[in-house]
């Protein structure tokens, strides 16, 4: 079963999540705990501090009968009583105390109950933790009487739970913030190792691109959007490496075309070159001779120049710098034209051009002028490669859909399947001997440039030769 996919900012909404309820649940657990204990200890305490001390009723009767009196003798007498039941005494006038027989400072017990004590004379009962105090006050002699029994330590034990609870509640937030950041290190150091993995895979990936290697991908497979950055790494190496590969081979190609451009300059170069010594030695004696001379010499300087031409055309198609015009043109006219023109040209040569089924009305939107350059390249193209005594050559033209179909045809040999697909190629030559075929492979890249800048598409196929078919769309009347 596949495992889904985490994006990184489910991943560090998880994190956190887990981080925050961790620590919370942790906190929770502390807080009922130390909750759970206070609890049980002051239900103990209240329970214990619930109960009255012995004799309380009959040191309530004691207080009741007694006639209260600031007399050292009336208060001996009263503590002498109290005391056989278990009671100290405590009395005080004016905020002063005048009597005491407890064994701990008394004015504590005094400032505790000072804020509930009754001044109405009667006999009032405190049950403190673990004390039990009766009080009296008269009202004539000012004069308030404390009647108490237990332990003094039990006043104090609400304060010290308190505190008890305040400490616990520090060291449990301590603990905590301890935890909180102890767990919060471990959920971001695994973070950490999610982010940086893909990072340092991709770093690993850049360190060998500029070392040259660009075959080896980066594998990484975990977080959606690491996964389309290192596919997307990947491509852009692929990417880069078959740049590279089609840089070297068109470094390649190009030096090839060098040396070929200089074998092509170089033939004509050499019959001009013999036919002026030739001249010069004599050897064309009759005037027949001379004028066939230099006939020779006149159509190697036209090769030359239509060679020079051709790849200043070609740099201008690199450099961009060629404008089209275009003109609304129908294309049965403008065929008959051509071929009336071209048959001036080759009327020496064994070669035939004929037009079939051409239909009228078709019109296109094309620059006439590299219209011509496009057909002119693809005669010279079957010219030299046909291989063929006598050639022949058929222009036809239809509607196919939306688009003008031109078809020219030649009755050659065709080219092999296997180079057909690059035979628009720029620099491609289908025969690679330049000894067998002058060429330099530019003839048929410029037609497809051509053609493509038009609007239209341009492919070839064998049927009894090689037909290349051009398509451009047509133009409504």
């Amino acid at each position: 079963m596949n495992k889904e996919k985490q994006t990184v900012k489910r991943r560090i909404f998880i994190s956190n999540t887990r981080m925050v309820l961790v620590t919370l649940s942790l906190f929770l657990f502390v807080n009922m705990f130390v909750v759970n204990l206070y609890e049980s200890t002051y239900k103990n305490s209240m329970i214990g501090s619930s109960e009255l001390a012995d004799n309380t009723e009959q040191i309530r009767n004691i207080l009741t009968d007694w006639n209260p009196s600031p007399k050292e003798e009336a208060i001996n007498n009263l503590a002498t009583k109290l005391n056989r039941y278990g009671f100290s005494i405590c009395v005080e006038i004016d905020s002063e105390v005048i009597y005491s027989n407890t064994d701990f400072p008394v004015s504590e017990l005094i400032n505790y109950i000072g804020d509930y004590f009754e001044t109405d004379g009667k006999v009032h009962v405190y049950v403190q933790d673990y004390m039990t105090v009766l009080t009296q006050y008269d009202m004539n002699e000012k004069m308030k009487v404390y009647a108490i029994a237990g332990e003094y330590h039990g006043f104090w034990s609400q304060k010290n739970n308190l505190t008890t609870i305040l400490i616990l509640l520090l060291i449990d937030g301590i603990f905590c913030i301890g935890a909180l950041l102890i767990i919060s290190q471990i959920f971001t150091k695994r973070l950490i190792e999610h982010i940086t993995n893909p990072l340092d895979a991709l770093s690993e990936g850049a360190k060998r691109m500029k070392e040259g290697n660009f075959s080896e991908p980066v594998k990484y497979k975990g977080d959606i959007e690491f996964e389309y950055v290192c596919e997307a790494f990947n491509k852009m190496q692929e990417h880069i490496m078959e740049a590279n590969a089609e840089k070297e081979s068109y470094e390649k190609v190009r030096v090839e075309m060098v040396a070929g451009i200089s074998h092509d300059l170089r033939t004509p170069l050499t019959a001009i070159r013999g036919t002026i010594k030739g001249l010069k030695d004599g050897v064309a004696t009759t005037p027949e001779l001379r004028e066939k001379f230099l006939d020779t010499a006149y159509r190697r300087t036209i090769e030359m120049d239509r060679l020079l031409e051709r790849l200043f055309y070609f740099s201008k198609l690199e450099t961009g710098n060629m404008p089209l015009f275009f003109e609304k043109t129908e294309w049965s006219e403008y065929l008959e034209a051509y071929v009336k023109r071209y048959e001036l040209l080759i009327e020496n040569e064994s070669i035939k051009i004929k037009m079939k089924d051409v239909k009228k009305g078709l019109f296109s939107n094309v620059d006439r002028e590299q219209m011509k350059r496009i057909l002119d390249n693809i005669l010279e193209n079957s010219k030299k490669y046909a291989e063929t005594n006598k050639l022949e050559i058929t222009i036809n033209i239809f509607e196919e859909h939306a688009y003008v179909v031109l078809e020219i045809s030649d009755n050659g040999c065709g080219v092999s399947e296997d180079k057909i697909p690059h035979i628009f190629e720029q620099f491609f030559r289908g025969d690679e001997s330049r000894n067998i075929k002058e060429g330099n492979g530019l003839g048929l890249y410029i037609v497809k440039y051509l053609v493509n800048a038009m609007g239209g598409s341009v492919d070839a196929e064998n049927s009894n030769g090689l037909t290349i078919r051009i398509r451009l769309p047509i133009l409504d009347e």
